[in-house]
């Protein structure tokens, strides 16, 4: 069976090839909010944890990295009021070693990483093409791992969380954006399952290379670190 990412790896590539074929010149626009996109996401997880789910037995587990993807919206709302959601779900490679009286055996698998953020948020224009903002959202974090030999490392976080950034169309076709945002799950430790609050900080572009059809990639920095690169509609142009 083909490995998930490579066919959405496949897909992109197909996406960026037949948009880079359609691409025709556009006119000077101002920043949009109201989008759909799609993208193909790289997480870093790098975590190691260790449980003793019965005397005796010890359970090790070290997250790696992993891929998945990415589904964000935005849609404007009155005045400068806007509303989004962001949803990424990763499968991160996990290898697992069990120590017990009979001796220690290796494993290796995969776990789902889910982050969803979702909220409103308010821009201010600062030009004729570019906003600064400001979101609120409601924060969701989970990690699915399954268990190996009774242990149980699933853990999860719901908080609020903020952001503030700025976005520019420094050209045409070309939008340049950045941000930094609060969350209360910026870090955790596996073995206690304690959650460490944090600012995070982000980069991003979109390319528009047909009229309302836009390459994007973002990278967040942080301890679970990621990038994604894919497409966005441009609802108002619809």
């Amino acid at each position: 069976m083909s490995n998930p990412g490579s066919r959405i790896k496949s897909l992109l590539l197909a996406g960026l090839l037949l948009s880079s074929a359609l691409s025709a010149p556009v006119m000077a626009q101002e920043v949009r909010y109201s989008w759909l996109d799609l993208s193909f996401m790289v997480q870093d997880f790098d975590r190691m944890g260790t449980q003793t789910p019965v005397p005796g037995q010890i359970v090790d587990v070290h997250g790696t990295d992993g891929d998945g993807v990415r589904f964000r919206g935005s849609v404007g709302t009155w005045h400068n009021l806007y509303i989004f959601m962001d949803y990424g779900s990763t499968d991160i490679d996990v290898d697992v070693l069990v120590t017990s009286p009979g001796g220690t055996f290796p494993a290796v698998d995969e776990f789902d990483f889910t982050d969803i953020r979702g909220g409103i948020g308010l821009k201010w224009s600062v030009g004729f093409a570019t906003d600064v903002y400001g979101e609120v959202s409601y924060d969701s974090f989970f990690l699915d791992f399954g268990s190996f030999a009774g242990e149980d490392f699933d853990t999860g976080n719901k908080d609020i969380g903020g952001a503030l950034g700025v976005r520019s169309m420094i050209s045409d076709n070309l939008e340049l954006r950045g941000y930094a945002r609060y969350s209360s799950h910026a870090d955790l430790d596996l073995t206690t399952a304690v959650y460490d609050t944090g600012t995070l900080f982000g980069a991003g572009f979109g390319w528009q290379v047909i009229r309302g059809l836009s390459i994007v990639g973002d990278y967040e920095s942080g301890q679970f670190a990621r990038w994604s690169i894919g497409f966005r509609l441009d609802l108002d142009e619809y």
